[in-house]
């Protein structure tokens, strides 16, 4: 599961994974913009837009001082088929963002 918190909308804020039933923020410095994409879509905000905004929500240090890494390329359908690992250091003040701006259809593939 993932979900945002710390927005001034729905469609932002601190992103955070739920592993084992417990909550965990990701850390800014190790999530990448695939990754942006990726959340925005599975929560079926919009996406062909999304930012990702490291440190932007910081206001929100609700979360332990550890973290998530989350890389993904961008087209997985959910976290799950992201590469993600725990624990990775990160203070509170520096948890992943992201902005959820774009469309959500699904862009249609190419076929070679």
């Amino acid at each position: 599961q993932v979900r945002l918190t710390g927005g001034d909308v729905s469609t932002e804020g601190n992103v955070e994974i739920c592993n084992n039933g417990k909550w965990n923020g990701v850390c800014g410095n190790a999530m990448n913009f695939g990754a942006a994409i990726v959340v925005c879509a599975q929560l079926g905000l919009p996406y062909t837009n999304a930012q990702s905004n490291s440190y932007r929500y910081s206001k929100y240090p609700i979360m332990p001082s550890y973290g998530y890494g989350l890389s993904c390329y961008g087209y997985e359908s959910s976290i799950m088929g992201c590469s993600s690992y725990c624990c990775y250091s990160c203070d509170l003040s520096s948890r992943a963002g992201v902005t959820c701006r774009g469309n959500v259809a699904q862009p249609t593939p190419s076929v070679p």
